[in-house]
């Protein structure tokens, strides 16, 4: 098979979704498509024909409203590709755009594509996780009684899954709190030093009724203390350990990887920043469906035969703060390799673009680092995990 490489890793600046008062989000008066598309024009820099794209393939949770992007096509038409390059879109929940990052890797392996773009958004403003009219649970899952096993009640609500996954394995809300301030602070201090910087797009939009250029994420809370992530009320039980400071704020945005063939790596005379090496999925029980990356991740290193001692960074989502707690832990990682630069919990996590994005960080982590294989893993609502390794070139 061929080698696939990442050529191109940039995002949009993350927004603070506001869906019961949108005008507060500054990504409100434009889509994620057409941001998207601005990513996919700026993807050109690298000097490709853009006739040599194989296909763009779009991650999205919740593909309902605006969010829809009729097979992909949206974005394509947006950025002004050729009428003749392929789109799609795909939904695997918060792994979307890390599973099309896998998909464009399969298409470059087998030889079908030599250059793909991958990648994903959502707009959790105006397309809302709940509360949404468009998106409807499924009443003979919930109600029959064949299905009570999965229960429901929990699986769709993942904040339940949350506190169930800490309950089972006794995760404090001591131990999530600080991963969190820890989270915010290592993300400060990235802004600090300024790593975000060489992977953020600057995008133009109309805010409060002005132009504005939004360059930083709008979602970390630098001056957060741990004192005050303590005094938070639980979110979504009585006494339970999930809060507010512990999960990750709601948000929009878009991110995009380019892949290419190592053919094409040469034609080009680009410097890849990592080579995909392999992917995998797997499925949980869904009531605890943030335990997802712990079997995706084990099943890819056992096909690789590795041991996670093997694996020198990861970017593990932090759709919450226990599910990288439960990672770290039933795969014994050392915390200070895990997501060095901050997380979900400070930068955001726009469900269909969070994948790319762990994906795009962890290649320059990789770099920066000079580490060498590194791993980026989430959890899926439903009950499922996905994992990609990566390699620094």
């Amino acid at each position: 098979m061929k080698d696939v490489y990442i050529a191109y890793y940039k995002r949009t600046p993350f927004s603070r979704a506001k869906p019961d008062n949108p005008s507060k989000d500054v990504y409100n008066g434009v889509s994620m498509d057409v941001l998207l598309s601005k990513l996919i024009k700026d993807s050109l820099s690298t000097g490709i024909n853009p006739e040599d794209i194989g296909d763009v393939i779009t991650g999205c949770a919740i593909q309902a409203g605006e969010n829809w992007t009729y097979g992909g096509r949206h974005q394509t038409l947006l950025s002004e590709l050729p009428v003749s390059v392929p789109s799609m879109a795909i939904d695997r929940a918060c792994s979307s755009s890390l599973n099309a990052t896998a998909i464009g890797a399969m298409e470059i392996q087998t030889g079908n594509s030599d250059v793909v773009l991958a990648g994903g958004m959502e707009h959790m403003t105006h397309v809302p996780l709940y509360n949404d009219p468009y998106v409807k649970y499924n009443t003979e899952l919930m109600e029959k009684p064949e299905y009570r096993k999965y229960d429901m009640d929990v699986t769709y609500h993942v904040g339940l899954t949350a506190e169930k996954l800490a309950a089972i394995n006794n995760i404090s809300r001591e131990e999530m709190d600080k991963f969190s301030f820890e989270s915010q602070k290592l993300t400060a201090h990235a802004i600090e030093e300024g790593f975000y910087n060489n992977e953020i797009l600057p995008v133009k939009v109309t805010h409060d009724g002005s132009a504005k250029t939004i360059n930083a994420d709008q979602t970390p809370r630098p001056e957060s203390t741990l004192e005050q992530m303590s005094q938070l009320k639980p979110a979504f039980i009585e006494n339970g350990r999930v809060t507010a400071g512990n999960s990750p704020p709601l948000s929009s945005g878009a991110s995009l990887l380019m892949l290419m063939s190592g053919e094409k790596i040469k034609e080009y005379g680009l410097k890849p920043l990592a080579r995909v090496i392999d992917y995998a999925a797997a499925g949980v029980d869904p009531t605890i469906m943030g335990h997802g990356p712990v079997p995706a991740t084990n099943k890819l290193l056992k096909k690789n035969k590795l041991s996670p001692d093997n694996i020198d960074y990861w970017e593990i989502n932090e759709a919450f703060a226990v599910v990288a707690l439960n990672a770290i832990k039933h795969l014994n990682l050392d915390r200070n390799r895990v997501n060095i630069h901050g997380g979900s919990i400070a930068i955001g996590h726009p469900l269909g673009a969070t994948g790319a994005r762990i994906a795009g960080t962890l290649a320059r982590t990789l770099q920066e680092k000079k580490g060498n294989l590194g791993v980026a893993t989430l959890c899926v609502g439903g009950g499922q995990g996905y994992s990609l390794l990566i390699e620094k070139v």
